[in-house]
Parts: C-alpha cells; structure tokens; sequence
C-alpha cells in the first residue's frame, strides 16, 4: 500500500491532432495498490498509471531511492514556472559554463554562448534535447536575483509531498547526494501538467527558438511507427543511473503515464530497453 497526494484538474493538451486527459478531480490522499507487471521488462524500478482516470496499474520499487539523470530537468523546469509567470525574460549561458559541461559529457541544446534567449526558449532547450545549457542559463537568471534554482527546486519537491528526494544540481548529472523516486517524479509530472506551457513543453516534438535554431526531443519513440502514440515525456542517462524514462502516451482514448528506471542497455550497442520496456508495457494493456 503506498500514498501518493494527489492534484485536482481535468486537463485536455493537445499535440500535433492528438490530445490526452488527466482527471486528477480530487485533492486527497490516495491509496494504491498495484501490482508487478507480469511480463519481464529491463527497467528495475517502474511505475505504470492510466492517467485517464487516476488507476494506478503497475508499480515495482516506485519508492526506491534511484539516480534520475536527465530527468531532472523536469522538476527544474516546474520549479522555473513556479518562481516566474515572465517567460519573455532572458538569460543566458557563458562560454565557460558550457566548455565545463562539454568536459563532464553533458547533453546540450547547443545554443549561442553568451547570447541571450527567453526563460521560454530555454525551457524548451531544457527538456526537448535535454540541454544542461539551458539549465545553466536558467540557474543564471536566478541567480542573479539572489535565488539558488535548486534549493528552490528541492523546496518544491517538498512542498509536492515528495517522500524521497534530494537534488544538488539543475542538469542530473550524476552525484551521490542528487536522488529522487519515481513516486515523487510522479508527483512533479502531475504538477506540470497543471499549467499550460508546463503542457505545452512537456508535449512538443519539436520547437523553433527565436534564433531560428531547432530543437527536438530525445524520445526517439516519438517518431517510431508504432500502434499507441506517445505524445512527449523526457529521457535520462548517466553511467550510474542507467536508462530512465517518462512518457506520455495515448491508446484507444485511454492515456498513460509510464515511468521506468534503470534499464542498463547501452546506446553504442542500439539497446534501448527503456524504449522497448514502453512499448512492451501499452501493447501489453492493450491485450488485456
């Protein structure tokens, strides 16, 4: 038995002609019992909701303490659109900042150094290709008004009722102290959708910046032809962490949120698994 706090909305996004609902319609506490997925997936840890409705379906060690990687990014974007309602603002990363990332192998959205975009842009920068960039230039935005990003976002996770959680840095790269779970994960994602650009970002496949420079996301499965939809989510990777992801998918006017971490396949060997273990995972809801 777990408890997970709950968020009211009844939200509708759209995506490219597609759309998904969340009915969070209660404020409450909720008791789940789920149970394990009876299929052999790569992921060690998961958790598998028909956000339709709030049914929480399938869950394996979604409160054991894992290594987020990359998605990260997305409680530093739901901390971001919590301190401000001025996406027109802007900022931007310096050319030292972004050769200290190149040297820790961090992914990037490859803008400008030293130009200035919108928090907007950055947003989208900081989720679609996985920019650490982005977050930096973010992190300098507030920093500059005297908020550190990541005290605000560990004081937001909190404040979300997160049981486990613990972040030393905007980007997930790896640290022993930078943890979370996929319950308290769960938690931020449901934050997001909640407000419209957190929506509108978290759904993209792809997006203009100002500049002109296009950035797309890392779900691969998002062009992959397949029988469901998968509208957007984020993906996260380090060596410690192995291969986690967050998607959000649409079937037969049913939507769903899966959320796994730790499978260990290796990208130079084209092993996807957190790929497959989403695919695994809808067609196998699908069959029942």
């Amino acid at each position: 038995m777990k408890k997970i706090l709950l968020f009211i909305l009844f939200l509708t996004a759209s995506c490219s002609g597609k759309t998904f609902e969340v009915d969070t319609s209660r404020i409450n506490v909720m008791d789940y019992e789920t149970q394990d997925f009876e299929e052999e997936l790569h992921s060690a840890e998961y958790l598998i909701v028909d956000i339709s409705d709030c049914d929480f379906l399938y869950s394996k060690d979604s409160d054991r303490r894992m290594f987020p990687a990359s998605l990260t990014k997305l409680v530093t974007m739901d901390a971001v659109l919590h301190l401000t309602d001025d996406l027109s603002d802007t900022s931007y990363v310096s050319y030292d900042q972004v050769e200290a990332l190149i040297e820790e192998d961090a992914s990037l959205a490859y803008i400008y150094r030293d130009r200035q975009y919108t928090l907007l842009d950055l947003l989208y920068g900081l989720v679609l290709p996985s920019g650490a960039d982005a977050a930096v230039a973010l992190e300098n935005y507030f920093s500059q008004r005297g908020i550190d990003l990541v005290d605000e976002m560990n004081k937001l996770m909190q404040e979300l009722g997160c049981k486990d959680t613990h972040f030393v840095n905007t980007t997930g790269l790896h640290d022993d102290d930078h943890y979370t779970c996929l319950d308290d994960l769960y938690l931020c994602v449901m934050d997001i959708l909640k407000n419209e650009t957190g929506r509108e970002i978290l759904n993209a496949h792809e997006y203009t910046l100002e500049d002109g420079v296009k950035v797309y996301t890392t779900i691969g499965l998002a062009r992959r032809d397949l029988d469901f939809t998968v509208l957007g989510g984020k993906t996260g990777y380090t060596p410690e962490a192995g291969q986690n992801i967050i998607a959000l998918c649409k079937d037969k006017g049913k939507s769903y949120l899966v959320m796994t971490g730790n499978a260990y396949g290796q990208y130079s060997l084209n092993q996807y698994w957190h790929y497959d273990d989403v695919v695994r995972i809808i067609e196998y809801i699908n069959q029942k």
